[in-house]
């Protein structure tokens, strides 16, 4: 990949040390040139030096068996995958996840610390909390557990209650205040589940600071294009459903992979699903929009299937979309047809969730009522999209003109 690279090759030999730099096995690497190998004789084929949408549906359908002439899903799925890391790259300029690796916080010594951390990782999985929060509490509460031993004690009862005030002032050298945000909730959930806890926990931090940062949203010009182009036959009738319930609902992307046939009570005129991320029901209204949507795509064009999902995979075997990545490549595509953000700005559904949230708000819509549509489980999470609301932020801006001030100062 040396010499006149195209822009495709450079990506490519981008992706590949970044697989190296974050850790992957030479093997697994090996295994992603080879198949990187691959698309440069499909992109020599199609004179394409980038990856088009043209180049990257082709690559992907690619799914027979060099031997066989069967339909292979672990090629189709390592072609995937190769799209996927390029089109990250070429987003963010970087992969934007990491290989899942053992955490390397020190565990605690003690056997009474040893039990009690194993019994609290339990609890967690019985609660149904998400690998991302039990990764995270177990890390904050393994911290906490070697923090106090080194302190000499070996049972939360002894623990005086200065000590999370030290354990969180050392915490706060080199930790964010977002992280620590997360930290004393964690730290929290383990003292509540402690016998011998519960003592400590009113000396948790509970008024953190909280980043706050302006969200993007789209412009009404923007919203209207993709409208326009949801009109159009440039979009697929499964991608004009997947669109319509995120610019109208703000579902998450985990929740629209997961929407099953059942969920859709059409007589009601509601979907009723149990959210993955918070495993708490969300109830929305079946809006003519959504519905007409959805009914024109599993009467005409849904693959025949027996699975229970509603959206599909475009080709056989016909599997469910199952990753952030496939709602990602369908907002990208409809954007990119709407001429919406072409550049390297926010996309996806996360982008329209807050969208739907900043529109709601400048209706006047209360924000309880943005929180329950939203399916936040705690209403103060919704505080965030007030940001969102340029307007309402300008009447806060305090004027300078009564500030006195030399004329040279503002120069």
């Amino acid at each position: 990949m040396m010499g006149n690279q195209t822009t495709l090759e450079g990506e490519v030999a981008h992706v590949l040390e970044e697989l190296k730099r974050t850790g992957y096995r030479s093997s697994t690497i090996h295994n992603f040139e080879k198949v990187y190998r691959r698309l440069f004789k499909l992109a020599a084929i199609m004179q394409s030096e980038t990856l088009s949408y043209a180049l990257a549906d082709r690559f992907i359908n690619d799914s027979a068996h060099t031997r066989t002439g069967q339909y292979c899903h672990s090629r189709t799925s390592l072609h995937k995958c190769c799209v996927r890391m390029l089109r990250e790259y070429e987003e963010k300029g970087r992969l934007g996840w990491q290989p899942r690796r053992e955490s390397r916080v020190a565990a605690p010594t003690s056997t009474r610390f040893q039990d009690l951390h194993s019994q609290f990782l339990g609890h967690l999985r019985t609660e149904r909390k998400s690998d991302n929060t039990v990764e995270s509490y177990r890390n904050i509460s393994c911290k906490f557990l070697v923090f106090i031993e080194s302190r000499g004690y070996t049972d939360l009862k002894e623990v005086p209650w200065d000590s999370t005030f030290e354990f969180f002032n050392e915490l706060s050298s080199s930790w964010e205040a977002g992280s620590l945000r997360t930290a004393a909730s964690g730290l929290r959930s383990f003292l509540s589940f402690a016998e011998a806890g519960s003592r400590l926990l009113a000396t948790v931090p509970v008024h953190l600071l909280k980043k706050r940062t302006i969200l993007p949203v789209l412009t009404q010009g923007e919203e209207q294009d993709i409208w326009d182009v949801l009109q159009t036959d440039a979009v697929s009738s499964r991608d004009k459903a997947i669109m319509t319930l995120a610019l109208l609902t703000g579902l998450r992307a985990v929740d629209l992979l997961a929407l099953k046939l059942r969920d859709i009570h059409w007589q009601g005129d509601v979907i009723h699903i149990i959210q993955m991320k918070t495993k708490q029901p969300l109830v929305l209204p079946l809006l003519p929009a959504i519905g007409n949507a959805l009914a024109r795509y599993i009467a005409k064009d849904r693959p025949s299937s027996d699975s229970p999902f509603v959206f599909l995979s475009s080709n056989a075997p016909y599997q469910p979309l199952q990753n952030h990545a496939s709602c990602y490549a369908i907002v990208r595509k409809v954007f990119l047809c709407a001429g919406v953000r072409a550049g390297k700005e926010l996309k996806g559904t996360r982008l329209l969730r807050h969208h739907v949230a900043s529109k709601m708000l400048r209706r006047g819509v209360a924000l309880h009522t943005i929180s329950s549509t939203l399916g936040h489980v705690n209403p103060q999470t919704t505080d965030i999209y007030l940001t969102a609301d340029v307007e309402k932020l300008r009447d806060c801006a305090s004027t300078l003109v009564h500030i006195p001030m030399n004329v040279e100062a503002l120069r």
